[in-house]
């Protein structure tokens, strides 16, 4: 009789090697509930045709379900969204965190969801470049809730690299000078008790540079009620970069 264990094996890789990638994209879904087919593609490190193949047999298996969602960033008013379903939410919770949280477009904004697409990017990049322990806003807020003493200003995002704990601010759109007032007052709270060791914020080209002089003419910050100089030691935790120098910066 031909010996066929060897296609035995081959089939045994690939179920394990695909499991891998639904794993994966199942455990990046429960932080974010819902991703493009592009940035699940970086994520996997996989071509365009590779990321949906597994996207549609995962969405066969009821685990995902594709949407298209009109909002600001999209190409011809239009994106395509994979959204985590029940069942998909089931498979990926934690079971020493459960919380089974699915995707529903009617419950987000569409600011909100642009909002998410570009801190996903940064988050994907991220996690290329050794950046480790990555917390998205939806568990931050959940975390600050327990402990607003600790969490003066809730950032967009956490992550650690070397060892050291950086917040992560990405601005789409500018804030009011007072409400920068009001971050930059959290940070340098934030920033003496240990809880990060630096805000990176991630922004449009042409909001870089102006949102950076804006940091640097606040003079005075008010922290419990008492008003204090801006130390220098507090500016230099803050970085500006834009999307493109994130994604460069080694």
């Amino acid at each position: 009789m031909k010996d066929t264990s060897h296609f035995i094996h081959d089939k045994d890789e690939q179920k394990l090697r695909t499991e891998a990638k639904r794993n994966k994209i199942l455990k990046f879904l429960s932080d974010e509930t819902f991703s493009t087919s592009e940035i699940l593609g970086q994520l996997l490190e996989l071509s365009r045709t590779a990321t949906y193949r597994t996207l549609k047999s995962m969405e066969k298996e009821g685990m995902v379900k594709l949407y298209e969602i009109e909002y600001e960033l999209a190409q011809k008013g239009k994106q395509t969204i994979w959204g985590l379903t029940p069942t998909g939410a089931l498979l990926a919770t934690d079971l020493e965190d459960f919380h089974v949280d699915h995707f529903e477009a009617s419950r987000i904004a569409k600011s909100t969801m642009a909002h998410s697409i570009a801190t996903q990017r940064v988050k994907v990049s991220a996690r290329k470049r050794g950046w480790e322990e990555w917390i998205s806003s939806r568990k931050l807020k959940q975390m600050a809730s327990k402990d607003r003493n600790k969490w003066k200003q809730i950032p967009d995002a956490l992550a650690v690299k070397d060892g050291k704990t950086f917040a992560f601010e990405i601005e789409r759109t500018v804030k009011t000078p007072k409400r920068y007032e009001s971050i930059l007052a959290g940070y340098a709270e934030m920033f003496v008790a240990g809880t990060v060791a630096g805000t990176i914020y991630i922004c449009p080209e042409n909001l870089v540079r102006r949102l950076e002089v804006l940091f640097s003419k606040i003079e005075k910050i008010s922290i419990q009620g008492r008003v204090h100089p801006v130390h220098e030691n507090v500016r230099k935790r803050i970085k500006f970069l834009t999307l493109e120098q994130w994604s460069e910066k080694e």
